[in-house]
C-alpha cells in the first residue's frame, strides 16, 4: 500500500515539516518506509547516464507503528540494468566521508551502462580496489557490474561500516566476494595486497589539494605492489571521477604525469539540472579519467 502526498519547499526555508496521515485500516504490523522524491509517482531512481535524477530520492529505513524512526540515516535506491537495486545508506550528519557525492553516482552510472566493461571476459575474476570509498557508491557499482573481488578502503572507519552495510544490502543476490580495509594515504606503507589489481577506482577524492600528493603516492604504491605480485598480469587501470570545484585540483594531473601515468581517456558527463537550465546557468559536469602506467601490457577495454 502506498500513501502519496506532496510537500512544498519554499526559498529560504531551512526545515520542512512532513506529516503523514495514516488511515486507521493501514496494516499496523507492516513495515513502513517514507520516500521523498521529485517524481509524481513512487519509483526507484534510474542509474542511467541519459536520465540521472535531478534530485536523488531519499528513503527512510523501515519502521512500524511501534518503532521510532532513525532520523540519522537516509537511503538512496538506484535501479540498475538487470533488475538489481543498488541501495546506499548515508548519514544525515556533517561528515563528508559518509555521504554520497555526485562523482560517485555518475561514475556508478557510467560503469553500469558502458559497453567497454561488457567486453571484459566474464569467466575471469578481476580485482578492484576503491580508494576513499565513503559509502561505497562507485565501488559497489563496479562490484555489481563485473565478475570481481572488490576491496573497499577508507581512512574513516565509520564510513567503512556504511560501505560494508551497503555491500551486504546491495549484493545479497551476488556470489562475488568483497572486503573492506582501512587505508591511510599518508602512511608510507599503507596497505599490503594479497592479490594483483585490475582496477583502482577513486571518486571525488581530489577536492582537497593537501591530500593529493599522498593520493598519487598511494596509487603508485598499489600499482607497483600489484606488479610485484604478478609481473605477467597487465598493469591496473586507474579510474578517477571528479566534479571540479577549484583550480588547485589540477595538481593531481601534474603529479600523476610525473609519477609515470598516462591519461588514456576523459569522459565529461553533465549533471541534469532543470533549475540551472531555467535560469540559463551552465550545468555542473562530472569528469571521468582513465590512467595507465607506462607499460606495454594493458588490460584491453577497447
Amino acid at each position: 500500500m502506498n500513501l502519496i502526498g506532496t510537500a512544498l519547499w519554499k526559498s529560504g526555508m531551512r526545515v520542512l515539516k512532513i506529516e503523514v496521515k495514516v488511515p486507521l485500516d493501514f496494516p499496523r504490523r507492516r513495515g513502513v518506509r517514507l520516500c521523498f522524491t521529485c517524481y509524481e509517482s513512487l519509483e526507484i531512481d534510474p542509474l542511467r547516464i541519459e536520465c540521472l535524477p535531478n534530485i536523488v530520492s531519499a528513503w527512510t529505513g523501515e519502521f512500524s507503528h511501534q518503532d521510532e524512526l532513525d532520523t540519522n540515516l537516509t537511503f538512496r535506491c538506484f535501479q540498475v540494468p538487470g533488475g538489481q537495486v543498488l541501495e546506499v545508506c548515508e548519514e544525515n550528519g556533517e561528515s563528508m566521508a559518509r555521504h554520497i557525492w555526485d562523482g560517485g553516482v555518475v561514475l556508478a552510472a557510467w560503469v553500469m551502462n558502458s559497453m567497454e566493461f561488457a567486453q571484459l571476459p566474464e569467466k575471469v575474476l578481476l580485482n578492484v580496489l576503491e580508494l576513499g570509498s565513503g559509502c561505497g557508491t562507485a565501488g559497489l557499482a563496479f562490484g555489481m557490474r563485473l565478475n570481481c573481488h572488490l576491496i573497499l578502503t577508507d581512512v574513516d572507519e565509520d564510513a567503512l561500516r556504511y560501505a560494508e552495510k551497503n555491500a551486504r544490502k546491495s549484493r545479497n543476490t551476488s556470489n562475488r566476494v568483497w572486503e573492506s580495509r582501512a587505508l591511510d594515504w599518508s602512511e608510507l606503507d599503507p596497505l599490503k595486497l594479497d592479490r594483483p589489481l585490475d582496477f583502482v577506482v577513486a571518486s571525488e577524492c581530489i577536492y582537497n589539494p593537501d591530500s593529493i600528493p599522498d593520493l598519487v603516492r598511494t596509487i603508485s604504491y598499489l600499482v607497483r605492489q600489484s606488479s610485484g605480485l604478478d609481473a605477467a598480469r597487465p598493469q591496473p587501470k586507474i579510474i578517477v571521477s571528479t566534479k571540479v570545484r577549484h583550480s588547485s585540483e589540477a595538481a593531481f594531473f601534474g603529479l600523476m604525469e610525473e609519477s609515470g601515468f598516462d591519461q588514456k581517456k576523459h569522459v565529461s558527463i553533465p549533471i541534469q539540472d532543470q533549475y540551472r537550465e531555467s535560469i540559463g546557468q551552465n550545468l555542473e559536469v562530472v569528469h571521468i579519467y582513465t590512467f595507465e602506467k607506462h607499460t606495454e601490457a594493458t588490460l584491453q577495454l577497447e
